[in-house]
């Protein structure tokens, strides 16, 4: 078994493997088999060493991982019983044993997100509150903010009488809020971590203190000030605490991260035993490279030099678009140029900072016919705001949408409630009349009473409004959102470091303009187009697709060829990051990091230079980040067909030439109308006409088979005149 455990190992992963007992911190690099490092370990303690499988913990991040480590020590010691799952499931596992320290019954309810924000709702309505006001998600936020501090009811009360009136009354009802919890004999997500510290701070008589002979923690990185406390008080007795981690890929402060807790950790362990994992086998020479010359220039880390035996690879892909539009066809160009070259397209991963930067990808993902999923978020135009705000533009299209007219009929609320919806509904089919008609109805508007009554008046007179204000896509929208008064209520919704709602919102307001340019733009085309991009039934469930997904969403995962798009100062390191200072500024460094170590063989960046950001479009500055790889990974001298050089940030802001001028078209083919032509992607088709000029130049294609009439940037179009 020895041999067997030992096999395939470098000199780093022997080392930490066969480490026997006392503190150890592996120092993981991107891609150097960490995992199967932890695992060899587990295996090599139970079999070599003698400690009983039952006496260990293994604790990850994520469910996933946790199944994935169960199974790979199984194959090595099968039914070993030791313990092996997240914090939160480890804590809740713990308290299920020895629930009455924290005042629950061993049947405790875990109430998730949803449970909870609908409990705190119902607690502000009881105390005489408007939740349009003091808001549930508000509240929430305060009292998370709070469980992770480890401030109660009362010393939240404290800080709060220091502070303003919302923050008081969210304190007020955190003290209601921890009252039906036990009532109701249940814990929140961030009640595990704390009272399952608090049961090890209570634990007089080492029940668990004294339970695990080994700890092991993964992705140690990532652990807050609670997990730190926790994986320490229980390793206190043995001290055989093994960390493994990474300080360049720790990218979750936002969540309450410490990334001080590994940097300090030999600190806490002065006879810690330290190893490097440093060989990569991932990634080609020159993605190793880049990241490694970029991660050097942060001060909170633990200096690694990641090396690999394999080869360099190519260069770097960098292209500059004017737009985003331009960008997202440019990036779509790349994915299928993969595609046709042979990689799967399970194989590719495009990487965005925001969930806002995925609309103009889909739509051009939509147009190639590339296969794509949105992972670890909602497709851009499934989101609530989107979904929102095109239910009203339909309506302003086509007032007999009954669809369009339930969503929205009381977004943002105005009073019309579940009983009101259902009258109108019994009176809109006892006369066979859409929504909109019914709502008109003397025998339906004579029994509505107060704010309802309001609601129905206020809903009619914004649709009236609407009509009149609907010349264009971008003009239909901006009348949905003064007239309703949408963007304050999305404002006032949930909101994550993946979920900005407002940023949507000014995405889609940018693909209107966009569209409204063209000669067939306007509200009813733009409509249509959606409706295309939107239809998840035409691609197979089970065909290969590209992944879209942020960079936060790719931790974890890597891929043969990578395209992260939207490098441009204020996005990538984003603004807000940026206003937090050198330490906001490392993060999001790393951040970029962990971008460039998915790639195994290739790697493709872009910016552009005019993006639609905060309800308007603006030049854009290259993100400093580019600036930072070295000039060995980068392409010798300019770039092949539609990819251009990034310029440095000085150029940039010198240039005073609108942003379309300075792209090359000079290559694209012209065509006529009834010429045959093929597309790599569509197929045979022929043009039926070509519009406008310069670099908007644009083919319409009627392509065989389908009847199907595309319009394609001429520049971009990858078409072929057929002999």
């Amino acid at each position: 078994m020895a041999f067997g455990l030992l096999e395939g190992l470098n000199e780093a992963q022997e080392a930490a493997v066969r480490h026997e007992s006392g503190p150890l911190l592996i120092l993981a690099g991107a891609g150097t088999g960490k995992t199967r490092t932890i695992t060899r370990r587990v295996a090599w303690l139970v079999s070599e060493c003698g400690v009983p499988a039952s006496r260990m913990l293994a604790i990850t991040f994520t469910n996933k991982a946790a199944a994935e480590m169960r199974r790979r020590i199984a194959e090595w010691v099968p039914g070993t019983g030791m313990w092996a799952g997240t914090f939160h499931a480890t804590c809740a596992r713990m308290l299920r044993v020895d629930p009455e320290p924290v005042r629950r019954t061993r049947d405790f309810t875990i109430f998730d997100q949803d449970d909870r924000r609908k409990l705190i709702r119902n607690l502000i309505k009881d105390a005489g509150w408007d939740p349009q006001v003091f808001r549930p998600a508000r509240f929430e936020g305060l009292i998370s903010g709070w469980k992770h501090r480890r401030v109660g009811p009362s010393g939240a009360t404290e800080e709060a009488d220091l502070r303003g009136l919302e923050e008081q009354r969210a304190a007020k009802i955190y003290g209601i809020y921890e009252s039906a919890l036990e009532r109701s004999d249940a814990l929140d997500f961030d009640d595990l971590l704390w009272k399952g510290l608090l049961l090890l701070q209570q634990d007089v008589h080492a029940r668990w203190t004294g339970r695990f002979e080994h700890v092991l923690v993964d992705e140690y990185q990532d652990t807050n000030e609670i997990q730190y406390e926790f994986v320490r008080k229980l390793a206190d007795r043995t001290r055989n605490l093994a960390v493994c981690g990474d300080p360049d890929q720790s990218i979750y402060s936002w969540r309450g991260a410490d990334i001080r807790n590994i940097l300090r950790f030999d600190e806490d362990f002065p006879d810690a035993a330290v190893v490097k994992l440093e060989r990569n086998y991932r990634s080609v020479g020159n993605v190793l490279k880049a990241a490694q010359a970029v991660i050097r220039r942060n001060r909170s880390r633990k200096e690694k030099e990641l090396w690999t035996e394999r080869e360099l690879g190519p260069p770097l892909g960098l292209a500059e678009a004017p737009d985003e539009e331009l960008e997202a066809n440019l990036t779509a160009m790349q994915l299928a140029r993969w595609i046709a070259a042979g990689t799967k397209p399970s194989e590719i991963a495009v990487f965005y900072r925001t969930n806002a930067c995925s609309r103009a990808l889909e739509a051009a993902c939509t147009r190639l016919r590339i296969p794509y999923q949105v992972v670890g978020g909602l497709g851009f135009f499934e989101r609530r705001e989107i979904k929102d705000l095109l239910a009203y533009a339909r309506l302003a299209a086509n007032p007999r949408d009954d669809a369009a007219c339930s969503r929205v009929l009381n977004v943002p609320p105005r009073g019309i409630g579940d009983t009101t919806v259902g009258r109108l509904r019994a009176v809109a089919s006892e006369h066979d009349q859409p929504l909109t008609d019914a709502l008109r109805r003397e025998e339906f508007r004579s029994v509505l009473r107060g704010p309802a009554r309001k609601g129905v008046n206020d809903f009619l007179a914004i649709l009236e409004r609407l009509r009149d204000r609907s010349t264009t896509a971008e003009s239909a929208l901006r009348a949905v959102l003064d007239l309703t008064g949408y963007r304050r209520f999305a404002e006032a919704m949930e909101a994550t470091e993946d979920v900005d709602r407002g940023e949507n919102i000014d995405e889609l307001l940018a693909f209107a303009h966009e569209y409204d340019q063209r000669e067939d733009g306007g509200l009813r085309g733009f409509l249509a187009e959606i409706a295309l991009i939107s239809d998840v039934d035409q691609w197979d469930e089970s065909a290969e697709r590209i992944s879209l997904m942020t960079v936060h969403a790719a931790k974890g995962l890597e891929f043969d060829r990578v395209a992260l798009v939207g490098l441009e100062e204020g996005l990538f390191p984003h603004v807000r990051a940026l206003e937090e200072g050198p330490d906001g500024l490392e993060e999001e460094r790393r951040l970029f990091y962990v971008a460039l170590t998915r790639a195994r063989e290739e790697l493709h960046l872009s910016h552009c230079r005019m993006r639609f950001r905060t309800g308007a479009p603006g030049p854009q500055s290259p993100s400093r980040f580019l600036d930072e790889l070295p000039p060995e990974v980068l392409p010798d001298a300019g770039f092949t067909q539609q990819l251009r050089p990034v310029r440095s940030r000085a150029r940039m802001l010198e240039s005073s030439a609108p942003a379309s001028a300075e792209v090359e078209v000079e290559d694209a083919p012209e065509f006529e109308p009834n010429d045959r032509v093929r597309h790599r992607v569509f197929g045979s088709g022929m043009v039926i006409e070509m519009l406008g000029h310069g670099v908007n130049r644009r083919i319409v294609v009627e392509f065989d088979g389908s009847g199907t009439q595309r319009t394609l940037l001429l520049a971009y179009s990858m078409l072929e005149r057929e002999a």
